[in-house]
């Protein structure tokens, strides 16, 4: 395009100096118009050139994946025509502390700030949004550790009603989405953007729990809101939110640019982007330890069904659950006698031994479960089938108790673990050295990342049960995925 614009422009020059050269013939008299016996003359033409067409825009699409957290909210993008990764940062910083936006809110002298805690004597705190979301869907849960919120529900001084902690949750996710947008435009700024957003929400992939509209109202309002957020927020920002909120029907998938996921399905689709030796066709587990919740999927990567020569991933069974780190935090806050706050620097140190604790019990059991239901719905027949290698990722999972009780837990119907190995990042992640052995934090942002809305994969329930006997075929590790 370039060479076609010096071409036009080199045949504009010339033509000015031929003209310019050329002799000119006489010109012939100079009309005249007698107005009130003043003879005026008129002007000659002047001489226009053609110009040369407006450079075209080149197109750009890009996938964010954001993994909207308990702790901590994690931005991964993919650039679809160079079909590479990269980690949103929002600080200046090196390495994962780049990363991580804090999922806070705190309030001072009638103003919202997203992810920080302030120091103001003032300040009010809710420590995580979307543990507070959690316990408004399930009051039994509820481990909001705030003053001010209790059962999904706000209360400012500032305010006479209650608020509802899913508008707090529309506005965070406004600003992240503003933040995100407004650098990928800088960015390229000489080309036109289409952006898809895939947000990750805990519920399983079939949505059991009937959940996944409540998340998409939330995120819905924040795509309207996005334009005009602002960190920090006026409390009259709460007024628009509750507006939209109200009045919002979210559209069809197939016309909007933003979707709602399953936190276990991403977790898969991150395995699939990872670099793996080439092997035959396997069942996999993934236990998903985040903060506030815990997401178990198992999955067979290989040849169950094909269909037009393309294989595709088959879930097997997922599970959510709303226990994570943060109950194993209050746990060991009663058994030593301090603050959650305490307790989790004193988990982190490594300087205590843990005690047992009926979380991580409950997490062990929620794997066994999960894992039964293949059983019990004939899904894996074949004895060899049933090795599986084992994931265990997320912020809590790296808590070496856990870890070895999960890899420890017996599980019934012939089922065993081969290998509990390590999640890593694709090659096409820049700056994948820097965040490699922080991956696991990041997992959940790049599988939302890795695809546009609408994955193509198995569902639990279109999938048939395999007999024993059946030949797997070899195939390309690159091949198992469409994109």
């Amino acid at each position: 395009m370039k060479e076609l614009f010096r071409f036009l422009g080199g045949v504009a020059g010339l033509a000015v100096k031929r003209l310019s050269r050329k002799k000119s013939a006489p010109s012939p008299p100079a009309k005249t118009i007698n107005v009130d016996s003043d003879r005026v003359q008129a002007a000659p033409p002047a001489l226009t050139l053609p110009k040369p067409p407006a450079a075209k825009r080149r197109k750009r699409a890009l996938v964010v994946g954001v993994d909207f957290g308990t702790s901590t909210t994690k931005v991964v993008w993919n650039d679809a025509r160079e079909d590479a990764f990269e980690v949103f940062r929002w600080n200046d910083s090196k390495g994962i502390n780049s990363a991580l936006l804090p999922s806070t809110i705190s309030i001072v002298d009638g103003l919202l700030y997203f992810g920080q805690q302030s120091a103001h004597a003032s300040a009010r705190w809710i420590r995580s949004i979307k543990l507070c979301m959690l316990c408004a869907r399930n009051n039994k849960i509820c481990q909001c550790q705030s003053d001010i919120a209790k059962n999904g529900l706000v209360r400012l001084s500032e305010r006479t009603e209650q608020i509802p902690v899913d508008l707090l949750a529309a506005l965070f996710l406004a600003w992240v989405f503003r933040r995100v947008e407004e650098s990928l435009a800088k960015r390229f700024a000489t080309e036109d953007l289409t952006i898809v957003w895939n947000v990750g929400c805990p519920m399983d992939h079939l949505d059991a729990a009937k959940s996944k509209e409540a998340w998409e109202q939330v995120v819905g309002t924040a795509m309207e809101l996005r334009q005009n957020a602002s960190n920090p927020a006026t409390l009259t920002a709460l007024d628009q939110a509750a507006k939209v909120f109200a009045n919002l029907f979210v559209p069809f998938e197939a016309e909007r640019n933003y979707a709602v996921q399953p936190e276990g399905l991403a977790a898969v689709k991150s395995f699939l982007e990872s670099p793996r030796d080439a092997e035959s066709s396997k069942c996999y587990a993934i236990v998903d330890v985040g903060a506030g919740t815990t997401e178990v999927s198992f999955f067979f990567n290989g040849l169950i069904m094909s269909e037009g020569g393309i294989t595709r991933p088959s879930y097997l069974s997922d599970s959510t659950e709303a226990i994570g780190g943060g109950k194993i935090d209050t746990e060991l806050s009663k058994v030593w006698g301090c603050t959650p706050d305490e307790a989790r620097t004193q988990k982190e140190s490594g300087r205590k031994s843990l005690p047992n604790l009926d979380t991580i019990r409950e997490i062990t059991s929620q794997y066994h479960r999960t894992c039964m239901w293949i059983l019990k719905e004939s899904k894996l027949k074949a004895p060899s089938d049933k090795h599986f290698d084992l994931f265990v990722i997320g912020g809590s999972g790296r808590l070496a108790k856990l870890r070895a009780a999960v890899e420890g837990e017996p599980l019934a119907g012939g089922f065993r673990r081969d290998q509990t190995r390590v999640l890593k990042p694709p090659k096409s992640l820049r700056a994948r050295q820097e965040f490699a052995g922080d991956y696991d934090l990041l997992a959940t942002a790049c599988g939302l990342a890795s695809s546009p809305v609408g994955w193509e994969y198995y569902p639990r329930k279109d999938v048939k049960g395999m007999d024993a006997g059946v030949v797997r075929i070899r195939i390309d590790p690159d091949e198992w995925y469409p994109k």
